[in-house]
């Protein structure tokens, strides 16, 4: 019988080779418990971006792995991180998948926000401008486009600028455009002459003509590109539930490396993306990136808490230890969730 998750790679990659499942994914279909709807947890989580950084609760909606754990979960799309931690914190939603500090910023200024997980620490961002721009200099005089100021786009951007002798806001002005997919129109309209963003939108914009400047996946740097954050009190609350999550996450992190087409439709979906040459770029890509176990490393948050305490005296000299928690991430790979997935090539 084909499921729906097969009939969506059909429809949007067609045609594909279907992919039958692994050995521990076909094991944990045939062992997970059977949840009736009226026995579903739901939780509501954001995600900050239209980027395959988030993509891993798009597959988990998609392949119906967050029902396997017992949730219900609605997907919402807030643009900026900022944005998303604010609604956390106001409860109108139970976790925000983010890229950047947002959560610390929160924190030092008395929310409860606390780092579960962190996805991706690479920076998988870039800096791209107009064909004609040969040099960084160049840029002087031009807009750059972000999506919100104090977001990942926005802070990398400034990097790039002040590396390189130019004064942001002075030399070179930064817009703030709403989202990735905005920064794309607009360099399309030439409303702005430069942007910063990830896959796959990077490669939507090369393929309109945009020149990459600077790729900060070179760069060594250590950053909460993607991350998933809750407040405390709703770790308390609903434990069990943030426990399927976590568990589902792993899982849906398995399937994106070993169901290519899959996790490739499941993307198109999301950012309205039907090449699959960039499809099957992003995917390569985000499949090393993915962390098995997103542990919330403590070497993680200190670029961020860096970028927090350029506006905000309280974040210099802040222990990142304060803002992660991985004990829920510890309990499930003691348990064997990881192994029965990955098999002996599970950590």
């Amino acid at each position: 019988m084909i499921t729906a998750a097969e009939k969506i790679m059909q429809i949007v990659l067609s045609p594909v080779k279907k992919i039958l499942c692994t050995g521990a994914v076909c094991f944990l279909l045939a062992t997970a418990p059977a949840y009736g709807a009226e026995g579903l947890q739901k939780l509501r989580v954001a995600y900050a971006a239209i980027t395959a950084a988030f993509s891993i609760p798009w597959i988990a909606k998609e392949a119906g792995i967050f029902q396997r754990h017992g949730l219900d979960v609605e997907l919402v799309y807030i643009a900026s991180g900022s944005r998303a931690v604010q609604t956390l914190v106001g409860g109108s939603i139970d976790v925000a998948a983010i890229g950047g500090p947002a959560g610390v910023d929160a924190r030092l200024a008395g929310a409860d926000t606390i780092y579960i997980a962190i996805p991706v620490n690479r920076v998988l961002v870039f800096t791209v401008a107009e064909p004609h721009v040969q040099r960084i200099e160049e840029l002087r005089g031009k807009i750059i486009g972000v999506t919100r100021v104090g977001t990942v786009t926005d802070f990398f951007t400034r990097i790039f600028l002040r590396q390189n002798g130019l004064v942001p806001d002075r030399d070179v002005m930064i817009r703030q455009m709403g989202g990735l997919p905005e920064i794309v129109a607009g360099l399309k309209a030439g409303q702005i002459q430069g942007g910063t963003f990830g896959f796959p939108a990077v490669l939507q914009a090369r393929a309109a003509g945009a020149r990459i400047l600077v790729d900060y996946s070179t760069q060594g740097f250590r950053y909460p590109l993607s991350s998933i954050i809750v407040t405390e009190k709703l770790l308390r609350a609903k434990e069990s539930a943030m426990r399927g999550f976590l568990e589902a996450h792993i899982e849906a992190v398995h399937r994106f490396k070993t169901d290519p087409n899959f996790a490739m439709s499941v993307i198109g979906k999301y950012t309205n993306t039907s090449d699959r040459a960039m499809l099957e770029e992003t995917q390569k890509v985000y499949a090393a990136a993915f962390e098995r176990v997103p542990y919330p490393n403590v070497e993680d948050m200190k670029l961020g808490i860096t970028q927090v305490a350029e506006t905000n005296p309280r974040a210099k000299g802040a222990d990142p230890k304060d803002f992660v928690d991985g004990r829920l991430l510890r309990e499930i790979e003691a348990s064997g969730f990881v192994k029965r997935i990955y098999g002996e090539q599970g950590k």
